[in-house]
């Protein structure tokens, strides 16, 4: 069958097998079939050669979720090809998706079996890789998610006259709740451009795609599964089907679906997710201080934490201002001397309480820049699972710890599932963390509060707050004191945005006092609950007086915008921020990435709050 997908339909459907096969050749077969039989007209596949996927030395949280989901459900070129062949004898055409121009040599002269290709969001600044799928002379659709605006104008103004493709709008989580589809952006791009326009769809409700049809797009690619359910990352955002109640949600969703006619900024979840999915370069070895890179010292891995093929030439000439370890991602601030922050910012940080989230592999220099004498371990559940050594944790600092969101790469923390395993995996969790800040408490002499997002409702309020005050009381008991966090109404999960129903309603308050549960109070997830559900953040803060016990700060903006820096949001954030202050508590800065770049995103969020504090 010819690849002619604006010549003869009005609409091409592409079921994207993806990693739902789950490594399984006869699973892969049997999504076929169903594709097949569903009517679409191709299937489409993605490859990683594994050598060249993730940096043996990533150490990002996501990073263990991903490179596990990744090795777990790899298909040789072999496999894919075989598939490719019984897909096209069932009438199907077959695409493929490449995160690396050197992956595309795997396939040999074989390349020539895929009628198109895909360029996944994660790798629109990737140029050598379009360009080399660009010459095979296939149709290549090229997906625009995670990506600012004038990133998107840098990517497609080079390829004007380069072959075929069709920019793919695409929001990059995995699912996309109704609020954040932003279908108005197909008729920017359309406008912008005056070409064609697709949508790949990860969307939680597939009815979305109806609505992107009526927009105008000539493609629509979306994840096909056998079990919505099924253990992995991308069953909750695939095709199965839906009942009808979906139809009222669509109604009162729509304003908010078809938003998006603008200048494009991603939202927090995709942010995360190009950092843990996209790439960035990293040494092949250790390098010294004074060192001018050549391209021939980096490789190009994930995750993207440091300088990408978009910006890295423009550093190759510079020497590097300290020494630098393989396998941490190069950064512009390599390149640059470290400013030190001066003592009376520091003096200042330690007289509100101010505290920085850290990694286990990152205490030591984040408490060299910033010796402000509090910190809060964010732990991977691998981290938690595993002996943590105390060695070069200093003793005169006050600490807390922030409890894991997920217990393994498909399940959040939920020590009251129906679901045996994740409930004992839970409570395993909750028990490595306590002995840790039972340590940490021998160590120091002092309380260490551990921070929990509690987040699932089986049945209902009730329930949640009689189960989790008594389980949190058993803790404290035992003396280590387990804090329930504030949430977000749209949390970030798996890098899809989940609507949360607990703990963050004014509603919530009269639980949390009837059982008199301490609470971290964050700021950041405050506003965007104060926009989602129109509620007075003065009640909430007047009802809540006498139960917040701990304080995380960052700024926001709509209702899924969070941990922005402080100042970015709207203008009557800055007084709830500052009035954050005045707890007497931890007071954790929560500003996203704010490690980065020698915690470049830290040093201007302690300046910026011991100014409000004083003023």
């Amino acid at each position: 069958m010819k690849h002619t997908t604006f010549d003869s339909y009005k609409c091409y459907i592409i079921a994207e097998i993806g990693i739902n096969h789950d490594g399984i050749n006869s699973k892969a077969r049997e999504l076929i079939k169903l594709a097949q039989r569903s009517g679409v007209h191709a299937v489409k596949f993605q490859y990683r050669n594994l050598e060249n996927a993730y940096s043996s030395q990533a150490k990002e949280i996501g990073d263990e979720i991903l490179s596990k989901e990744i090795n777990r459900s790899y298909l040789s070129p072999d496999e894919l090809l075989e598939l490719s062949i019984f897909a096209k004898n069932l009438n199907l055409e077959v695409g493929i998706s490449f995160f690396d121009e050197k992956d595309i040599l795997d396939f040999g002269t074989d390349i020539k079996v895929f009628d198109f290709f895909k360029i996944p969001s994660v790798e629109l600044t990737n140029s050598s890789l379009i360009d080399s799928l660009m010459k095979l002379n296939r149709h290549v659709y090229i997906s625009l998610g995670a990506h600012d605006e004038k990133e998107i104008d840098l990517a497609l103004s080079q390829l004007s006259n380069k072959g075929c493709w069709t920019p793919m709008h695409c929001i990059s989580n995995y699912p996309v709740n109704l609020q954040n589809s932003n279908l108005g952006y197909i008729s920017y791009l359309k406008e912008k451009w005056q070409r064609n326009v697709g949508y790949s769809s990860h969307d939680n409700d597939w009815e979305v795609c109806l609505l992107a049809m009526q927009l105008g797009v000539t493609v629509i690619e979306r994840h096909i599964t056998l079990d919505r359910n099924g253990d992995g990352l991308d069953h909750s955002s695939s095709s199965t089907s839906d009942h009808f109640k979906k139809i009222s949600r669509f109604a009162h969703n729509l304003p908010k679906i078809l938003s998006g006619n603008s200048s494009r900024i991603p939202n927090q979840g995709e942010l995360l997710n190009r950092q843990n999915l996209g790439r960035s370069y990293f040494p092949i070895m250790d390098f010294p201080k004074g060192h001018i890179f050549q391209m021939s010292d980096l490789v190009y891995r994930s995750p993207n934490t440091g300088l990408n093929k978009t910006n890295i030439k423009r550093y190759l000439s510079k020497p590097i201002q300290t020494e630098l370890k393989k396998g941490e991602a190069i950064t512009g601030s390599l390149f640059s001397k470290v400013r030190p922050i001066s003592q009376n910012i520091i003096n200042s940080a330690r007289n509100i309480g101010l505290s920085l989230p850290v990694r286990l592999h990152d205490l030591s220099n984040m408490e060299s820049l910033f010796p402000i004498g509090a910190f809060e371990f964010h732990l991977s559940f691998d981290e938690v699972l595993s002996d943590i050594n105390l060695k070069n944790i200093n003793p005169l600092n006050k600490y807390s710890i922030h409890l894991p969101d997920y217990i393994n790469p498909t399940q959040l923390i939920d020590p009251f599932s129906s679901n045996k395993d994740q409930r004992k995996a839970s409570l395993n969790v909750l028990e490595r963390t306590t002995i840790f800040a039972d340590r940490l408490q021998e160590l120091t002499g002092i309380k260490v509060p551990v921070v929990g997002s509690f987040s699932t409702v089986h049945y209902d309020r009730v329930h949640f707050y009689e189960e989790h005050s008594e389980l949190l009381k058993s803790y404290e008991k035992r003396g280590v004191k387990i804090i329930p966090q504030w949430l977000p109404p749209i949390a970030w999960y798996f890098g899809g945005s989940v609507n949360l129903n607990v703990m963050n309603e004014l509603q919530d308050v009269d639980f949390i006092q009837k059982h008199n549960l301490g609470v971290c109070l964050d700021i950041c997830h405050m506003i965007l609950g104060r926009n989602y559900f129109n509620f007075s953040t003065d009640l909430l803060l007047d009802s809540l007086d006498g139960q917040v016990e701990h304080v995380h700060i960052a700024d926001a903006i709509g209702v899924d915008g969070e941990g922005l820096a402080i100042g970015s949001g709207n203008t009557e954030n800055l007084p709830l921020i500052k009035k954050s202050l005045n707890y007497d508590c931890i007071k954790v800065i929560e500003v996203w990435q704010g490690h980065l770049n020698n915690g470049s995103g830290f040093r201007e969020a302690l300046i910026k709050l011991t100014k409000l504090y004083e003023e």
